[in-house]
């Protein structure tokens, strides 16, 4: 095993995600990599981010930068010195699926459902469509 992989929305499954695949990298030796999906954000929070920030897509792109530098220390302090972060746009499967084949990943590591400020990244039924999908073995966290 050499690429590990770990999607994140920021919710506290994901988080989870995030400790497992870094442990799972640190003990292996292997590199990871944290990938976040924006574009699946509900009205509401797209108002108020436009509202608070201004520009919308500043917004999102701070939201999900957001995201992946909590990841990133969270990874840190397991002690991964350099995770590589990666943002994509679009259907979370998808996007997911792809940045596993760009990065050519071992394994994908993700959490079971998804509830953080980016919605609908990790739900069940990307999960499952994640776990059906994926050219990589995949790893569900409870």
């Amino acid at each position: 095993m050499q690429r590990i992989i770990v999607a994140t929305d920021g919710s506290p499954d994901a988080n989870r995600a995030v400790d497992a695949a870094a442990r799972l990298a640190k003990a292996t030796g292997s590199s990871l990599s944290i990938v976040t999906v924006g574009g699946h954000i509900s009205g509401a929070e797209l108002r108020r981010l436009a509202s608070r920030d201004g520009d919308l897509s500043e917004a999102m792109v701070s939201a999900a930068n957001k995201i992946l530098k909590q990841a990133q220390k969270r990874a840190v302090r397991l002690g991964i010195a350099a995770p590589k972060l990666r943002c994509g746009w679009g259907d979370a499967a998808e996007t997911i699926l792809d940045a596993v084949r760009a990065e050519k990943a071992d394994i994908l590591v993700v959490g079971r459902r998804g509830r953080g400020r980016l919605t609908g990244l990790l739900l069940g039924s990307v999960s499952q469509k994640l776990a059906s999908l994926a050219p990589s073995i995949v790893m569900v966290v409870p």
